[in-house]
């Protein structure tokens, strides 16, 4: 048999030992490289990499030379097991749901919706857009789950905010068993002590999470990743990679080269400009915008999702919503607030009505910026107002520009001390009121609270406060900023979701207000400043008004307010914000959308420009067409959404209780090192030795030690409950893990029974009271692979023979039911000379299987990928054209020099590079040249 038929799941013999494929890689010179993992007793449990062209001694088993061994076990439990785990084990190729929904979540179809429609491209690929507090980590953990269960999912990067990479790791190991290796500063740390200087953790660890930070900054990394390839890479809060230009932009868009398939997910994915939405969506397939940049819904609308709270219909789903309440705690301000405020806004005056004259806006600026630094606290613009003063006191000469007049300055300081000094900051005395009404006084009985605040100065400045004012032990309150490190992050937001955290009080900056979850045991925010922009707004709220909130959520806001004519027309405009928000809230779902802007950034802008205009309509006259939100989909509604599983089994514990009865009877396993509870479908396996060398990359928060327990169970319920009670006890994880066929623990038992069975061989089955007389039926599994190495016919099938001829061919899971293999089967004896008869008639079966069968299925499948290989060149050479003709009309009025010569001859060789390898791809992709791979399983007989 020539290697070119070798498939994932075949055993081959190399170096005298034997091992099972796992992954197949093929290079440009048609070479191999295959990923395998060891089944004889030297190389037992680890895992290589052989390269074809270096180890030419590989050898593939030629079912031909298959030889059938009579299954002893009761019932012919063996062969029954064999089987099965064969079709677990291999991969799948399908459109459809085939095992994601087995783990711990609760299934909902517009969860499902991201990856099947990932699935209809042909890479699979996708931007999850969908709106704040949906549960997008969830939707990446189904694809994950589905593009393992397709065998295309062996190395996975997931690239998270620095402050999320533990919630992100333990979501997906608590609910899909999907094992990620954390490299933060602390794991960092760890493996630089367990591996070698030069060993590159990317090729050591196949699954990793890491913040796209610490790669971009650091050079080491940045060497590592150039010389790795990922199956999967997902970025979370994908909009900070939006601007190409950018370090984190530059890094993502050639990470985006580097994997196979690419998930994005942010609620902000664009800012509002369509070419930084373009970039996203390039990443993700090069050809689908124009080079001209204007698209429409058309181009791109099948490599995005974007839903929002009120297009879920689901009712379940809604039930794990709460309806939020607002709290709007209105601040009457002091006579020394008056004072300070009266003052900037007569400096505002000033210098707009100087602006009008032609003089510069700096100082129009600089009096909004001492506002806004205002409304965050006193304290704040008291900050802000003295690292200016020490700035100025350095200069040689002062200009006439505000920020520069010591005068000024120190009247700011003063009017802004004389606030402080006479304790008449009234947000602070609200706050503080508010607090002791409902009964908060930092006990550990007390509700939770997470207060935002856009200013370092003004966290400072709470928690001084309220540690003197209400007598709170350092444990109580926290803050949290983005001057934390990776770790600090990360432990502050885990001690503040269990329930034995002290903390009764979380201070957060806008660092704070993405991707975290604050909700698990607190219901109550209070914006102490309100942000000027809406999306922030919307941000900060999503941190506990989210999916699976158990109790209302209550939004505070302090509103500033006075009846002085110059000072409240712009606290009215802040507050306008507040009341937008809502509205937005209660209809569209999406803030981004009221300004059209959405970038944090250029609302702030837009928030100023009213101020300077006096102009309280601001959020009430935009009028312009927002193309992004036209972009809105809705879940696609599929009538038959999952792939049918095919099972000898009556349910899936029953095969794990089986699985392991066989291993233990085979001596591969011993009684003690599990344990079986049949009612409550849960399983007990010891962390052996052997298991733990194998689960190496397992989380080790999550992992027993040797000897200890593995409790693993399919009652989602149970799961989640563990899930649930591991929030309440600082550093705990789930006590109980999923128990189904992608947790490694059960991956490597299943693999474990797969080579129990010596290569060259195959188990026989007699039944002389199911079976027609004088047949035999083999049981087989067909394997067909692009020019990518990728799976693309996995059948498993029966061919019935009578000694003279083919019977006839039909699915596994026809045979199971037309013979009733799904019930008791009774041993009978078998003579040499009957095995030796079967095994002389398999070149017949393996003729009938590779040159009709599977022939059969091949010219289908090709024919159906021709026509889609056509419609893909044919919109190739749709973009190439286009996009050539672009570039023409780019430089076409331009001067002819060597410089603008050789910018067009770039931009041209980029788009002939992009075709060259898309075309290429395609063609790997929908070639099905390669020699079926047929695996003889087990035959049963009558004779």
């Amino acid at each position: 048999m020539s290697l070119k038929s070798i498939a994932p799941g075949q055993r081959i013999t190399t170096r005298g030992e034997d091992f099972l494929i796992t992954n197949i890689v093929t290079n440009k010179d048609g070479s191999q490289l295959l990923d395998s993992e060891g089944i004889s007793e030297l190389v037992k449990g680890k895992r290589f990499c052989f390269d074809t062209s270096i180890d030419t001694d590989i050898k593939a088993v030629d079912p031909i030379n298959t030889k059938f061994i009579a299954d002893t076990d009761n019932g012919y439990r063996k062969s029954k097991l064999y089987i099965e785990t064969h079709i677990r084990n291999s991969t799948i190729y399908s459109d459809k749901i085939t095992i994601a929904t087995k783990a711990a979540f609760n299934t909902s179809e517009f969860q499902l919706t991201p990856t099947l429609k990932a699935l209809q491209l042909p890479r699979p690929r996708l931007l999850i857009a969908d709106g704040v507090g949906l549960g997008k980590t969830i939707e990446a953990g189904i694809f994950l789950a589905e593009m393992i269960k397709r065998g295309k999912g062996k190395r996975i990067m997931v690239l998270a905010l620095k402050s999320i990479l533990g919630q992100f790791q333990q979501e997906l190991w608590n609910r899909f068993a999907i094992p990620l290796v954390r490299l933060d500063s602390e794991g960092i740390a760890r493996i630089k002590t367990q591996l070698p200087a030069n060993k590159n953790p990317f090729d050591y660890y196949d699954k990793t999470i890491v913040s796209i930070d610490t790669l971009k900054n650091n050079a080491k990394f940045r060497h590592y990743i150039e010389k790795s390839n990922w199956d999967i890479i997902v970025i979370d809060e994908c909009h900070t990679v939006a601007n190409a230009q950018s370090q984190r932009g530059d890094l993502a868009q050639f990470l985006a080269k580097k994997c196979e398939s690419l998930i994005l997910t942010s609620a902000t994915p664009h800012n509002g400009r369509k070419e930084s939405f373009a970039n996203l969506i390039n990443m993700i397939e090069p050809t689908a915008i124009p080079k001209s940049g204007d698209y429409t819904k058309e181009d791109v609308e099948p490599y995005y999702v974007r839903r929002f709270k009120n297009d879920i219909e689901d009712a379940t789903v809604r039930e794990n919503f709460q309806d939020r309440e607002i709290v709007r705690l209105q601040t009457e301000l002091s006579p020394e607030e008056v004072d300070f405020l009266s003052f900037q806004q007569e400096l505002k005056i000033q210098a707009l009505s100087a602006l009008k004259r032609g003089k510069s806006k700096d100082d129009v600026l600089f009096s909004i910026m001492i506002f806004k630094a205002f409304m965050s606290s006193p304290m704040a613009a008291l900050s802000s107002i003295e690292n200016r003063l020490e700035k100025v006191k350095g200069l040689s000469s002062n200009s006439n520009k505000y920020e520069d007049s010591l005068d000024i300055l120190k009247e700011h300081q003063s009017l802004l001390k004389n606030i402080l000094d006479k304790k008449a900051d009234s947000k602070y005395k609200k706050f503080k009121t508010t607090l002791m009404e409902l009964g908060w006084s930092g006990k550990k009985k007390d509700e939770r609270f997470v207060v935002f605040s856009e200013r370092i100065a003004t966290l400072k400045y709470l928690e001084e406060n309220l540690i003197k004012d209400f007598g709170l032990s350092p444990e109580s309150i926290k803050s949290f900023s983005g001057s934390d490190s990776d770790v600090e992050q990360q432990a502050i937001i885990e001690d503040f979701g269990k329930a034995d955290s002290n903390v009764r009080i979380l201070l957060c900056s806008d660092a704070g207000s993405q991707g975290v979850n604050l909700h698990f045991y607190c219901n109550r925010m209070i914006n102490y400043d309100i942000p000027w922009s809406l999306i922030t707004l919307e941000q900060r709220n999503g941190r506990i008004d989210r999916y699976g909130q158990k109790k209302t959520p209550y939004i505070y806001y302090l509103i500033a307010h006075t009846n002085q004519e110059a000072i409240k027309t712009d606290l009215h405009i802040i507050n306008k914000l507040t009341i937008k928000e809502e509205e937005v809230y209660k209809t569209l779902g999406d803030a981004g959308s009221v300004m059209h802007l959405h970038d944090s950034y250029e609302e702030e802008k837009k928030t100023i420009n009213a101020l300077e205009n006096s102009d309280e309509d601001f959020l009430e006259k935009i009028e312009e067409f927002d193309y992004l939100a036209a972009l809105n989909t809705a879940a696609v509604i599929t009538n038959s959404p999952f792939e049918e599983q095919t099972t000898i089994y009556n349910n899936d514990f029953e095969y794990y209780k089986q699985l392991l009865s066989q291993l233990e009877s085979a001596n591969l396993l011993k009684n003690s090192d599990y344990e079986i509870n049949e009612v409550d479908t849960y399983l007990e396996l010891a962390n052996t030795k052997e298991l733990n060398n194998i689960l190496y990359d397992m989380p080790p928060e999550a992992k027993p030690k040797v000897n200890e327990l593995f409790k693993l169970t399919m009652d989602k319920d149970l799961v989640q409950e563990a899930i649930e009670n591991a929030r309440k006890k600082k550093g705990d994880w789930a006590e109980f893990q999923i128990l189904y066929d992608l947790h490694p623990a059960i991956k490597y038992y299943m693999t474990k029974l797969e080579a129990s069975v010596p290569k060259e061989q195959a188990l026989a089955v007699k039944l002389t009271t199911k079976l027609p007389k004088n047949t035999a039926w083999y049981v087989l599994h067909g394997q067909v692979s692009n020019n990518l190495g990728q799976p693309v016919i996995s059948d498993f099938f029966v061919v019935g023979y009578n000694g003279s001829e083919i019977i006839e061919s039909l699915p596994i899971a026809n045979f199971i039911e037309k013979f009733e293999l799904n019930k008791q089967l009774f041993n009978e004896n078998m003579s040499p000379e009957e095995l030796e008869a079967l095994h002389e008639d398999l070149p017949n079966i393996i003729s009938y299987a590779t040159n009709t069968h599977m022939s059969k299925r091949q010219k289908v499948l090709s024919a159906k990928m021709f026509d889609k290989a056509v419609e893909y060149e044919e919109k190739l050479q749709k973009w190439e054209a286009a996009s050539i003709k672009q570039v023409e009309l780019n430089f076409k009025e331009m001067e002819e020099t060597a410089a603008v010569k050789r910018r067009r001859e770039n931009q041209t060789a980029e788009i002939e590079s992009i075709v060259s390898e898309s075309s290429q791809y395609f063609k790997n992709l929908l070639v099905l040249n390669n020699e079926a791979y047929i695996k003889v399983m087990a035959v049963f007989f009558n004779n």
